[in-house]
């Protein structure tokens, strides 16, 4: 028994460790849900179970039904005392159930779509608001910067104000003040903001204008010194020709191959100083030809037509007088306010005593002191040219096609105006009296030239060979109709006029030449209408030439003397002659023929006019040109006029001769008989 003890009692203290048999059983043998079975508390009860004994086992299901009955019937009693109590709390939990599954629900919304959607728009409302924040912080920056912003944005209407009313300086502190600004700015090492280039950009705008408006200064006739000086100051002070500025391109007329001769000829680079000074000429040069233009344009008419009567040429004259004193007015200006303005700070003296002081103080170096004396060099070649050009583009062309057109009588007055104009012009280095001298030669020589043409055609036109017919047919003939001689050849008031009885030989013409003053005519000319007339023209020509008579001028004024006026008169007086004793018969005006004794009678007197012409006038007139005017001794020879009169002079001696050897045969014929 004690064998049998000793398990009973491990037995009833024992516990099994796994009650799934238990639960397999107990499973088969009953209705009840494995899954019930297999709760942590039926676990715990069946495990407690195994440790009963059979005793215990057996009671247990009559304690099981006692305690059931005992629950039940307390479930019972609590059924009938709290049953509201559990209606309520049925409804309750139903309510709690129901939020609670829409919690659930609600909750899964909330997982599944709405934070999702909600952390979507939280990121694309950063990027929608990052630009209005960008603009409010930039708002929020101008409002900051109100007071500077509006005092950037008024710069360039005040510098526009100052410009409009003549504040230059005003205009330039501005300016500067505005380039200070962006240099502040481009020291960030960022682009300037578009409010400051704009800014900027208005204020270049301003800048031209003011340029504009001072170079219209320089184009303004009516400027002087001072106001000239002051734009020229401010355009120095706005450098905008400098070689850093966009304003000073290279020339643009000059092509790749020539801007290196440009350079070699200019430096380096042309100076602003340099610039300003071409634009002070040109706009000065613009007013300059302003000035003289309507002058100008009433020379060309009048000398447009060629030849001019006294009148026209007295009006000449006084438009010529008009336009040198604007020339000189004009010309003057420019030269002592360029000097001025750009030569008299820059002299070598003023330089010299610069380098001295500043090489004193330690602050030029002489490379420094060379470069401006080659500007100053510069400055002075430019309005060297300009001077020349003044000159020789305004002044001359104007002189020269017209003083030829003017009578000897008006060439002193203007040659004393002109020389007066040079002499003060020399005070400024500009003395063109060297070319007065040649200009006046020429019109002096032209117009003695022309002169003494018209006198020459006016003595040749008397002499023209007659060709109308007297009607009547004369042994087969048509004989030319002749004036008598005597009645327009020699005076009237005698019969006959003395007849040389002797040629012109170079002998004789010497002997002449040496008797009477060269300035009075002989008195035999005066038998001679023709010839008197024609001696008074040319005296007269001579008399205006002793007003103005350039030396250099006395070999031209001799050969047009001898070839174009006493050789062309002599040649068709010779003509004539020989035209009128070449007729058998002389045709009178009554168409009735002479006797021999009248007709050998107006033959002498055609030959005694053509031997006072030759024997006494052309030596007298060559006399009274060269000593006479001059007071050059003559020679008897024709050597400075040149062959041409020479030559006519012979032909007529030859003739004369012959003529001479004819009658002398004819009235020893006549002896005989």
């Amino acid at each position: 028994m004690p064998e049998h003890a000793l398990p009973t009692t491990q037995a009833t203290t024992s516990r099994l460790a796994d009650v799934s048999p238990l639960t397999d059983v107990i499973a088969s043998s009953s209705k009840v849900p494995v899954e019930q079975l297999l709760k942590p508390n039926s676990q715990e009860y069946l495990s407690n179970l195994t440790t009963y004994g059979l005793q215990d086992l057996l009671v247990e299901p009559t304690t099981l039904q006692t305690q059931s009955h005992h629950l039940t019937s307390s479930l019972t009693s609590l059924t009938h005392t709290s049953y509201p109590t559990f209606l309520s709390l049925h409804r309750t939990t139903n309510a709690l159930t129901a939020s609670l599954t829409s919690l659930s629900s609600s909750l899964e919304a909330l997982l599944n779509s709405s934070l999702p959607a909600l952390e979507d728009c939280a990121a694309g409302w950063k990027e929608r608001t990052e630009t209005v924040l960008r603009d409010r912080s930039k708002a929020r920056v101008v409002l900051e910067q109100h007071e500077k912003i509006r005092d950037l944005l008024e710069i360039p209407l005040l510098i526009d104000t100052c410009v409009r009313n003549g504040y230059f300086t005003e205009a330039l502190s501005l300016v500067s003040h505005a380039k200070a600004l962006a240099t502040n700015a481009s020291l960030s090492n960022q682009p300037p903001p578009l409010l400051l280039s704009s800014v900027l950009s208005e204020i270049h705008h301003s800048i031209m204008q003011m340029l504009l408006s001072l170079l219209t200064t320089l184009y303004e006739p009516n400027r002087k010194l001072p106001a000239l000086y002051k734009a020229v100051s401010f355009l120095r002070k706005m450098d905008v020709f400098g070689s850093s500025s966009p304003f000073a391109p290279a020339p643009p007329h000059l092509k790749a191959s020539d801007s290196d001769k440009f350079s070699e000829f200019l430096g380096d680079n042309v100076s602003s100083e340099e610039q300003i000074a071409l634009a002070f000429l040109v706009g000065r040069e613009s007013c300059l030809k302003s000035i003289l233009e309507p002058c100008k344009g009433d020379v060309s008419r009048m000398t447009q037509h060629g030849e001019l009567d006294e009148r026209e040429k007295e009006d000449l004259a006084r438009c010529l007088k008009k336009y040198i004193d604007l020339w000189r007015e004009g010309v003057y200006d420019v030269i002592t306010q360029y000097t001025t303005i750009f030569l008299e700070k820059t002299s070598p003296a003023a330089l010299a005593y610069q380098s001295s002081t500043a090489k004193s103080n330690g602050v030029v170096t002489p490379s420094e002191s060379s470069t401006a004396k080659q500007e100053w060099l510069r400055l002075h070649a430019l309005i060297t040219t300009y001077a020349s050009r003044a000159l020789t583009a305004h002044l001359l062309p104007i002189l020269s096609p017209s003083l030829s057109l003017l009578s000897i009588s008006l060439l002193p007055s203007l040659l004393t105006q002109l020389t007066y104009c040079s002499t003060a012009f020399a005070r400024v280095g500009l003395d063109f009296r060297g070319l007065l001298s040649t200009l006046f030669s020429r019109a002096v020589a032209e117009v003695i030239r022309q002169d003494m043409r018209k006198t020459r055609d006016k003595f040749v036109s008397r002499f023209q060979i007659p060709t109308s017919p007297t009607g009547r047919n004369i042994n087969g003939v048509v004989k030319p109709k002749w004036e008598r001689p005597s009645r327009w050849l020699v005076s009237t008031t005698t019969d006959l006029p003395p007849v040389p009885v002797t040629p012109a030989t170079p002998a004789s013409t010497s002997t002449f030449l040496s008797q009477g003053p060269p300035h009075i005519p002989p008195q035999i000319l005066a038998s001679y209408p023709p010839l008197a007339e024609f001696t008074n023209a040319l005296l007269s020509v001579l008399n205006g030439l002793r007003l103005l008579a350039p030396t250099n001028i006395l070999p031209t004024l001799s050969r047009v003397l001898d070839n174009e006026v006493l050789a062309k008169s002599g040649e068709a007086l010779f003509a004539y002659i020989k035209a009128y004793r070449s007729d058998s018969r002389l045709a009178t005006g009554t168409n009735v023929d002479d006797d021999g004794d009248e007709q050998e009678r107006q033959e002498g007197i055609v030959m005694a006019f053509g031997q006072i012409y030759f024997a006494v006038l052309v030596p007298f007139m060559r006399r009274a040109l060269v000593e006479g005017v001059y007071g050059v001794k003559l020679d008897a020879t024709f050597e400075d006029g040149g062959p041409t009169l020479p030559t006519v002079v012979m032909d007529w001696e030859d003739y004369y001769l012959e003529n001479d050897e004819e009658d002398e045969s004819d009235s020893e014929g006549s002896e005989e008989e």
